[in-house]
């Protein structure tokens, strides 16, 4: 397998004048970006450490730094400047950082060594080092249960073999396509957003803070500016009710979904959207290079519950349930694309890691459920199942029903742990009528399965990758 960085060069070598970088009124050359990637790698050379800090300015020097990071053979770890300092330093001690590359003044101190990638630019521009491929390409710190960060290495291997997994399933894309790029870094998803279409010579628009993301999102859309697009489910809710039912999509032809369950009901306005655009289901973790199902949404949807099927395994990707003997049980993953383990934490990772059959696979704590013809279905995370006076509850049936009764955007519910005093929660989106919902919900579950609270919100809090924030969710109900 030949690693990626060759191919990037050669791509920013050979689209010098192709549009790169797109964001708000401002568009970068390829051209551009690399004199920016080169004049950071001069400054690289004299860093011992392995692992450089990344910190998220947005601009054009945050990506032309994962150039020099990458040409420089070495590890980019992303260090958000809206996380709270004592997690940003904790995630700075485990990764071992020496270096951080920022484009702003900094605020906070965090004891390193500052690269300021502000005006740097190099006219030398030298290939990549060779980059061992067990190397890191980048380490996501991802939340654990004890406060503690837990460190997701990706190596440049795994990311290459992502990336012909990623072709076999969807296509190819050409200096034609237009990216969108909506996630934060810390998001595994944002690394396909830029990194494939870079790949190829296409240009990637990424999103300014000036204005909310489903608004740009939406004006791009509606503008027919993006032809490939990467998108949470979540953001389908905030967009649906500025949608036009006179206003089409023409320009959109491949349409991606990962990070959260997709909803056949949120299809149902979709589709009539962006008629041209061939839409995926998606899924993975991030231990396991982004994604590895996928499932073309054509025709008859399969769901269960309302959640669409996230489909059958992508190339180079061993995936089973914990027992093959019975059709539902927690999802396993293996294969090429998987992490060899959490940065320097060798009890999570022998908690979360298994052998079986001969192989290594990642637990990744959702139930799913297969049927005959090998398509998978998410049902929902095994912590999230609970247990009321001894009855196990399925949260997404109780979700699934509340959104058939209210025609919400969005419903969650959660279920708090209280020993003798358990409950469970539904979040709905909007306003509606409690009482009215809470009996139209016992007419359909058994009394342990209707939540005990209902709770109205405006809108529903969303993480730093777009995603429902359910521990938001869980404050609330404190």
């Amino acid at each position: 397998m030949t690693l990626f960085t060759e191919q990037l060069y050669r791509s920013f070598q050979t689209h010098t004048g192709n549009a790169a970088l797109k964001i708000g009124d401002k568009t970068y050359t390829y051209g551009e970006i690399l004199q920016i990637s080169s004049g950071i790698r001069m400054h690289l050379k004299n860093c011992s450490s392995q692992n450089i800090g990344l910190f998220l300015t947005g601009d054009v020097e945050m990506y032309a730094a994962i150039l020099a990071i990458w040409f420089e053979g070495k590890t980019y770890v992303p260090v958000h400047p809206d996380f709270p300092l004592k997690r940003n330093q904790q995630i700075i001690s485990q990764a071992e950082i020496k270096t951080l590359i920022s484009s702003v003044p900094m605020t906070k101190s965090f004891d390193i060594e500052i690269i300021s990638s502000e005006g740097l630019t190099g006219d030398i521009v030298n290939p990549p080092l060779e980059a061992d491929p067990l190397y890191n390409a980048y380490i996501l710190f991802t939340s654990g249960s004890t406060g503690e960060p837990k460190g997701v290495p990706i190596t440049f291997s795994s990311l290459s073999y992502f990336i012909d997994s990623y072709h076999d399933t969807f296509g190819g894309i050409t200096e034609k396509d237009t990216f969108l790029q909506m996630f934060e870094l810390t998001f595994d998803m944002s690394v396909f957003s830029y990194l494939l279409p870079w790949l190829h010579g296409a240009e990637v628009v990424g999103l300014h803070k000036k204005e909310a993301k489903f608004l740009q999102i939406l004006d791009l859309l509606e503008a027919d500016e993006i032809t490939v697009a990467h998108m949470v489910p979540s953001i389908l809710n905030l967009i649906q009710p500025y949608l036009d039912s006179e206003i089409q999509n023409s320009s959109l032809r491949l349409n991606l979904f990962a990070g959260e369950p997709l909803l056949t009901r949120q299809m149902s306005f979709w589709r009539s959207f962006v008629p041209n655009a061939e839409i995926y289901n998606t899924y993975g973790p991030t231990e396991n290079t982004i994604i590895c199902t996928a499932y073309k949404i054509d025709g008859t949807i399969d769901d269960r519950n309302g959640i669409i099927s996230i489909g059958k395994p992508m190339k180079h990707n061993d995936i089973l349930l914990v027992d093959e003997n019975f059709p539902q049980g927690e999802l396993l993953l293996g294969g090429k694309l998987l992490t060899a383990g959490y940065w320097k934490n060798p009890q999570k990772t022998a908690e979360a890691f298994i052998n079986k059959n001969g192989k290594r696979f990642y637990k990744t704590g959702d139930w799913c459920e297969k049927d005959g013809n090998g398509n998978i279905f998410y049902k929902n995370r095994i912590d999230f199942q609970g247990k009321i006076n001894g009855f196990r509850v399925e949260l997404s049936e109780i979700e699934y029903l509340a959104n058939q009764i209210t025609d919400a955007a969005s419903t969650a519910v959660i279920y708090k742990d209280g020993h003798s005093n358990d409950q469970l929660a539904l979040f709905v989106q909007g306003s509606h009528e409690v009482t009215d919902l809470r009996n139209k919900l016992s007419e359909l579950l058994p009394d342990y399965a209707v939540p005990s609270k209902i709770i109205c919100l405006e809108q529903f809090p969303l993480n730093t990758s777009g995603k429902i924030d359910r521990h938001e969710l869980i404050k609330l109900l404190q």
